[in-house]
């Protein structure tokens, strides 16, 4: 009997990983699995589906405020409980696949530092049997891409990937899919990478994406041509693309996401473990994802009737809790790489004293602590030159700042990828029109949404799409405020990135030059926070939300 919805997820404590705890002697998870955990379906193959996605370079999991660990010590989650877990259930089991669904690059101080060549060490202790490309694979370019390709053991599978003439990834590196033989089965496994990487990272312009849906539905045929009727897609689209892929293609059973750090299980969620579609054929089609940070491993079990269709199907988005076991090669990776970091960590920059929301999620929500730092730095270096507002997208926050002291390691862990601060000059209308980009996201939340200032703005997330901003004001330095005139001009300092139509503003990429020295984000901020320390409080309220 086919299972909807969510009939068979965790709320019944029967996932393979419910009794984790009592595992931890044997250092298997699996070994514990629940009654009828180790069945074989008479009719079909049982699989099981471990998966992550977005890591972002988590070897030693998060500590209590969220922050990532440098040390492994009091933290939970982290690459290293991930190895341990996917070679313990591999162990036990001859059913297992484990696959990793991109943006393994950037996010911590570790990657900041020692940047892919510490992921292709990773790689190597984690034993993925496949990933994809996501979009921060690209931010170093495609030359460092191609170098990572090269080192990494695991096959990268991008099918959508389409290298033009003189892009360094045209040598390889990189292929569709791939076929893994469980149980005397075959089990086809799809790659879609981030198809958005030229707008996001620094993908070159040689690179260019297939459309996901005819690559997904013509890989589907190729395998299917082969005698594949098990076949599992791992894409870096995001969790709706995904969801509408599955409506959209027959013939895929399982689809492996990231890109939006979607958590799905028990609310507050983005939706249950698994969401469930429907392909046009009106087959079901099993939707996950696991947030981010190695903060879960996604755990899928799924029984297939004789023709291939998933039946049955039970599991979650495990929480790595501090209990569980760090793999060793991982522990002596993060030993061995933390010495890195020891001189950065050591110098210091100044006091945070504050409790205000922080972080990589909350600078895609609304006001930050470190967006509002690196925009009141941004804007105090640039008003000698005319700025009256700085803009910053919060997807370019990659950390918090952490309280009590702040060290230069801190500032690169928030602000890892080099950007330069450029003034531009630009119209009010130009400058509604990227506020209004900023909150397009569902709920109004995202990587593009704008932390300001200089800037406040109120928006109605309700609203249709183009219309959610009610009003907005520059906010002068003694805190009088105007609203913002579609025909005045004015100059803005941000980052490179977004002056350059990054994130999708390409109305910022019209904006006329205002000649200026151009530090980096990291400089203007380390530079703000030595002189204004302890941090001061900085002026809440520049973004209100209503709904």
């Amino acid at each position: 009997m086919e299972k909807r919805g969510n009939e068979m997820n965790i709320g019944s404590g029967k996932s393979v990983f419910g009794v984790a705890a009592a595992c931890l002697m044997t250092f298997s998870l699996l070994a514990c699995a629940p009654e009828g955990g180790e069945r074989r379906s008479e009719e079909g193959l049982e699989l099981v589906i471990l998966h992550t996605n977005d890591t972002h370079a988590c070897l030693a999991g998060t500590d209590a405020r969220g922050n990532a660990s440098l040390d492994g010590c009091d933290s939970s989650g982290g690459l290293g409980r991930v190895a341990a877990a996917v070679k313990a259930a591999k162990a036990e089991r001859d059913n297992v696949i484990a696959v990793d669904a991109g943006d393994q690059f950037q996010g911590t101080l570790f990657y900041s530092v020692n940047k892919w060549p510490m992921i292709a060490e990773i790689d190597r202790a984690v034993p993925w049997d496949a990933m994809t490309l996501g979009n921060h694979e690209f931010d170093e370019g495609c030359q460092e891409l191609a170098r990572f390709l090269e080192k990494t053991p695991v096959p990268v599978l991008a099918a959508n990937l389409a290298p033009g003439e003189g892009c360094p990834l045209r040598r390889g590196g990189t292929i569709p899919r791939l076929i893994k033989i469980v149980r005397g089965e075959k089990v086809g496994i799809v790659g879609l990478a981030n198809d958005k990487a030229s707008m996001l990272s620094s993908a070159c312009p040689q690179t260019a994406f297939l459309d996901a849906k005819e690559t997904l539905t013509r890989e589907v045929g190729e395998l299917e041509s082969m005698g594949v009727k098990h076949i599992v897609a791992v894409t870096h689209l995001g969790l709706p693309e995904d969801r509408a892929l599955a409506r959209s293609v027959n013939g895929v059973d399982v689809i492996v996401g990231g890109h939006t750090h979607s958590y799905l299980g028990p609310a507050p969620s983005d939706g249950p473990y698994p969401v469930v579609e429907r392909s046009p054929d009106g087959s079901p089609v099993l939707v996950v994802t696991a947030g981010r940070g190695a903060k879960y491993l996604g755990e899928l079990t799924v029984d297939f009737d004789a023709k291939g269709v998933p039946s049955d199907w039970r599991g979650s988005a495990v929480e790595l809790t501090s209990d569980l076991p760090v793999d060793p090669d991982v522990r002596a990776l993060i030993d061995r790489y933390a010495v890195t970091l020891e001189e950065l960590r050591a110098e210091p920059l100044g006091r945070n004293d504050l409790a205000l929301p922080d972080g990589m999620e909350m600078c895609r929500e609304g006001d930050c602590l470190s967006g509002m730092v690196t925009t009141d730095a941004m804007l105090e270096y640039g008003r000698p030159f005319g700025a009256v507002a700085a803009l910053c997208n919060g997807g370019a926050l990659r950390a918090a700042l952490p309280a009590g002291v702040i060290t230069r390691g801190d500032v690169l862990a928030v602000h890892p990828f080099g950007n330069v601060v450029f003034l531009r000059e630009y119209s009010g209308k130009q400058l509604l029109a990227a506020l209004e980009h900023g909150v397009a996201g569902a709920r109004g939340n995202g990587p593009q949404l704008l932390q300001v200032a200089g800037l406040r703005y109120e928006v109605d997330v309700s609203r249709p799409v183009g219309r959610r901003v009610l009003k907005a004001e520059i906010v002068g330095e003694k805190g009088n405020a105007v609203p913002v005139d579609p025909e005045a001009r004015y100059v803005v300092a941000l980052a490179d990135y977004l002056a350059r139509g990054g994130d999708g503003y390409a109305m910022l990429e019209a904006g006329k030059v205002v000649f200026a020295p151009d530090p980096t984000v990291l400089d203007v901020t380390v530079s703000y926070i030595r002189k204004h320390s302890p941090l001061p409080s900085p002026s809440c309220g520049r973004l209100v939300k209503r709904s």
